[in-house]
C-alpha cells in the first residue's frame, strides 16, 4: 500500500500541461478556483504553448513539469488529457519523482502516469484545472481528498441498482481509463491487477470497441487476479442505452465469478468527477453499498 500525504498548508500546487494543448476560458475558470484554496499556484510554462493536438513540444511539455520540480512544487494537478503523456514516459525523472514523493492530479490520458507513481504514494484521479474543476462538488471533493478528509470513511456510496454482483473485499485501487490502460500493455508500465481493486471509466466509445478493449484485457489475463470492479462513467458512449447494456454484459464476463462489480460511479468523464485515490487501500462492501479508504 502507498504513503499517503497530506495537502500541507500553504504548499504550492503545480499546474501542469502534459498533454492536449488547453483551452484558456476553462483554464482560467479553473484557476480562479484553485486560487481561493488558500496555496500558492505556480503555472508551467508551457499551458498556452500549442503544437498541433499537444500543449507544446515533447521538449516543452517535459520542461513545464521540470521547472515547477525546481521551484520546490509536490503536489501538480492536470491542465487538462487529451493525448501525449506516453510520448514522454521515457524520458520522465522517475526517480526523482518518487525520491520527492510527488502526488499528481488528473485523469483521462493521465492515467498513464497516476499507477506508476501510486506505487510510493498515493495519487488522485480526478478533475483537472481545466477540465471539471471549476464545478464546485467536483472542486469540493478533491479538496478535501488532498487534506485527507475521506481517509477512513465512505468515498462512495451507491445504490442496489449499481451492483451487478455483490462481494466484500479489500485492495489497492488502480486502474482510470480504459483505452490508457489498454495501450500499456506490453510496455513497462503494464498495470498489474493482481490483487487489486480496480477502477475504470470511458468515453466515446461505441459498444464494440468496449468490447474488443475488456476483450483485449481478458486474453492478456490482465483481469485473472482482480479482487474488485468499479466502474465510473461512460461519457458521451453512443448509442448511449446499447453501451450501458453492453458494458454490464462485458464487465461482468471479463471478470471472476467470485468478484464484485460496481457500476455507475460519478468519476470520469461526466461533469461529476469525484477524485478517488490511487494506491490507496479500500473496502468494497456491496451490501453496505460502499466503497470505503482505509486507513
Amino acid at each position: 500500500m502507498s504513503v499517503w500525504r497530506p495537502l500541507e498548508p500553504h504548499e504550492p500546487i503545480g499546474v501542469i500541461a502534459l498533454s492536449g494543448p488547453v483551452d484558456p476560458t476553462k483554464l482560467a475558470d479553473g484557476l480562479a478556483v484553485l486560487q481561493t484554496w488558500g496555496h500558492p499556484v505556480e503555472l508551467a510554462g508551457n499551458l498556452a504553448h500549442q503544437d498541433r493536438y499537444l500543449a507544446g513540444s515533447d521538449e516543452a511539455r517535459l520542461e513545464g513539469l521540470t521547472e515547477l520540480l525546481d521551484r520546490g512544487v509536490r503536489t501538480f494537478i492536470a491542465a487538462r488529457g487529451g493525448y501525449g503523456v506516453t510520448r514522454l514516459m521515457n524520458r520522465l525523472p522517475w526517480q526523482r519523482l518518487r525520491d520527492e514523493a510527488v502526488r499528481l492530479v488528473g485523469f483521462s490520458d493521465l492515467t498513464a502516469l497516476l499507477n506508476p507513481l501510486s506505487g510510493s504514494i498515493v495519487q488522485i484521479h480526478g478533475p483537472m484545472v481545466a477540465a471539471g474543476l471549476a464545478r464546485p462538488s467536483n472542486a469540493q471533493r478533491l479538496k478535501d481528498v488532498l487534506e485527507g478528509r475521506l481517509l477512513g470513511r465512505p468515498i462512495f456510496e451507491y445504490p442496489e441498482k449499481s451492483v451487478l454482483r455483490h462481494g466484500q473485499t479489500d485492495g489497492v485501487v488502480v486502474g482510470g481509463n480504459l483505452s490508457l490502460i489498454v495501450s500499456l500493455i506490453g510496455t513497462p508500465w503494464e498495470l498489474d491487477f493482481t490483487d487489486r481493486v480496480v477502477v475504470l471509466e470511458e468515453v466515446s466509445e461505441p459498444p464494440y470497441r468496449l468490447d474488443r478493449m475488456l476483450t483485449h484485457l481478458v486474453d492478456s489475463a490482465s483481469f485473472s487476479g482482480v479482487k474488485a470492479l468499479i466502474c465510473g462513467t461512460l461519457h458521451a458512449c453512443r448509442p448511449h442505452a446499447e453501451c450501458m447494456s453492453r458494458w454490464a454484459e462485458l464487465i461482468v464476463e471479463a471478470t471472476p465469478d467470485d468478484v464484485p462489480v460496481v457500476i455507475n460511479l460519478p468519476f470520469g468523464h461526466g461533469a461529476r468527477n469525484l477524485a478517488v485515490p490511487i494506491g490507496a487501500r479500500v473496502e468494497v462492501a456491496t451490501r453496505r453499498g460502499a466503497v470505503s479508504w482505509r486507513a
